[in-house]
């Protein structure tokens, strides 16, 4: 659990190493910089997840919101060094004004990966290849993943500024 911590934390930074420009390295992800971190990032977790959770319960729509604010919270957390709560008041900052454009490209996303999995989960059982299936899947949501975190990179790059 303590290495599978901060790959975590490592992982949740790759949008701002990206951001930065910076060459990733499969294998930075083990340093053990990032664990550093932990009590910060599960604090940040905490402080998010029972407001996001309460949000959901009560209407699908504030909870889309509120995820939306507090979407780059680990970012200001990790990579400009605020504490739990300034990280997500940094993120409610940097985020205002930007949720419906922010709203729009993830469901555009999550819509286009559905699609293009769909497609190809079709065309696989259509040939009735199971390990294909399972190899090619596996690498689309190597590719999805991958488009996720530039998405995230760019909206952290777009809007770390916003904060005053």
């Amino acid at each position: 659990p303590y290495i599978n911590i901060g790959t975590t934390i490592a992982i949740s930074l790759l949008p701002v190493e990206l951001a930065k420009g910076s060459v990733i390295n499969p294998l930075g992800i083990f340093d053990s910089k990032y664990r550093r971190y932990m009590g910060e990032y599960l604090i940040t977790a905490g402080l998010m997840v029972i407001p996001i959770y309460i949000a959901f319960v009560f209407m699908i729509v504030p909870g889309i919101v509120l995820s939306l604010s507090w979407a780059l919270s680990f970012y200001f957390l990790l990579g400009k060094g605020k504490k739990p709560m300034q990280a997500i008041k940094a993120s409610n900052d940097a985020t205002y004004g930007s949720k419906w454009t922010m709203f729009f490209v993830l469901l555009a996303f999550v819509v286009a990966a559905y699609v293009i999995a769909g497609i190809f989960a079709w065309i696989c059982a259509a040939i009735d290849a199971g390990f294909i299936t399972f190899v090619v899947m596996l690498a689309l949501v190597a590719v999805i993943m991958s488009i996720s975190l530039a998405i995230n990179a760019s909206f952290w790059r777009q809007l770390k500024d916003n904060v005053q």
